[in-house]
């Protein structure tokens, strides 16, 4: 092939346009590689320098109580650094205290963190301990040290309730070695001249282990409890519906909404707190059981629907029953009251136990279905186990339309 001038002029141009975009090519390439390694120097001799630590909401609501805020709200900030040896290292300042976590991921790193604050947690409460000197600082410690982790959040909340009302300011500003029985005493005979005894009742029981805490911390001598005169507690004693509070009680729900609410407590005969676990499975309504120690597991009851609950769960949707056993508990006390001056709600769980045993059930049936504790008879052991076609043909029995005067 024969190249004249003119071609060899154009390849010429062609190879030093291709030799150029070579060498750009080259230089970005290592333009990009020290860019890099610049990067990755930087991030070297940055290692060990502080960043702020972000907590998830999950991490926060894991740690204690007293330091969630201060977290959640930025009031304190936790940094990382990486160490040389590339441990990672959570750690911040608390009351002058120096608080750390480390771990060879930055995850675990602030779990250990976390672990690091509820001991510092547990360090304050036995410090505080030894510091504190006034009743309401011994009382506040006690509640959340001893009785919260020992019983169900509703019970705690009733043991602050009364704390905050009739106790709390009654002993503001008093020196916990130095009561005496005699400063304690016009406390009770307040509540009893307001005809508040029951009320008295739960005052004294807080009191008497505070105290006996104290003295137990060596903060007290001797309980003045023990010299404090109190009146017994008389309950009123509950009562089943009659039979025309029962029919009356029935007509008045005519068309109401909360008609099978109602319907559902009374002819299943569980306890208010207990309504939002109620379900349906085939015939029978599945309950949680509601009454139990903290300690203690989950565990569920079937109750038959008998012949007087059957018309008011006919047609009834899943959505429906839903919404029926979803009332707020303060709800259900209001309008009961209203709809039955003379009772309270937890009447009606009475009413129900009496009925059944007024149509033959037997009592250790009508305790299964209660939710009661079996009693260590032979008895009552085996009426427990007996099987769903025997509980459900008992439940049939109770039947008792005619006797209110429908």
């Amino acid at each position: 092939m024969i190249i004249n001038e003119s071609d060899k002029d154009d390849i010429h141009q062609a190879i030093m346009l291709l030799m150029k975009v070579y060498k750009n090519v080259v230089a970005s390439s290592m333009e990009e590689e020290r860019e890099k390694n610049f990067l990755s120097n930087l991030r070297r001799e940055n290692a060990h320098k502080d960043s702020v630590a972000i907590f998830s909401e999950q991490e926060i609501n894991s740690m204690p109580r007293n330091y969630k805020n201060i977290f959640k709200t930025g009031k304190v900030k936790a940094h990382i650094r990486r160490r040389e040896n590339g441990l990672y290292e959570v750690r911040c300042m608390i009351e002058r205290k120096a608080i750390s976590g480390s771990g060879m991921t930055l995850d675990r790193a602030k779990e250990n963190f976390i672990k690091a604050l509820r001991n510092a947690r547990e360090e304050q409460k036995t410090q505080k301990v030894v510091r504190v000197s006034t009743f309401n600082d011994f009382a506040e410690l006690w509640l959340e040290t001893v009785k919260r982790p020992m019983v169900k959040p509703i019970t705690f909340n009733r043991y602050q309730a009364v704390y905050s009302a009739h106790i709390k300011k009654y002993f503001k500003g008093m020196k916990i070695a130095n009561i005496t029985a005699m400063q304690i005493q016009p406390l009770f005979n307040k509540l009893y001249a307001e005809g508040k005894s029951r009320t008295a009742l739960n005052v004294k029981i807080i009191l008497q282990q505070v105290f006996a805490a104290a003295v137990a911390e060596r903060l007290a001598k001797y309980n003045p409890m023990d010299a404090v005169k109190t009146l017994k507690h008389h309950n009123k004693r509950s009562s089943a519906l009659t039979y025309e509070e029962e029919a009356a009680f029935l007509r008045a729900l005519e068309g109401k909404p909360e008609k099978i609410t109602f319907a559902v407590m009374l002819f299943g005969g569980m306890r208010r707190g207990e309504l939002k676990s109620v379900r349906i499975a085939g015939d029978f309504l599945i309950i949680k059981n509601g009454k139990r120690r903290i300690t203690e597991q989950d565990s569920e009851r079937k109750v038959p629907i008998t012949p007087m609950l059957r018309p008011f769960l006919e047609g009834v949707t899943e959505e429906q029953f839903i919404t029926a056993v979803s009332y707020k508990e303060d709800w259900l006390d209001r309008h009961f009251k209203k709809l039955c001056p003379a009772h309270h709600l937890h009447e009606l769980r009475h009413t129900f136990i009496t009925r059944c045993q007024e149509c033959g059930v037997p009592r250790e049936v009508v305790s299964v279905w209660a939710g009661h504790s079996a009693d260590s008879t032979m008895t009552s052991l085996v009426y427990t186990h007996f099987s769903d076609s025997f509980l459900f043909r008992e439940g049939q029995k109770v039947d008792y339309y005619i006797s209110l005067g429908f």
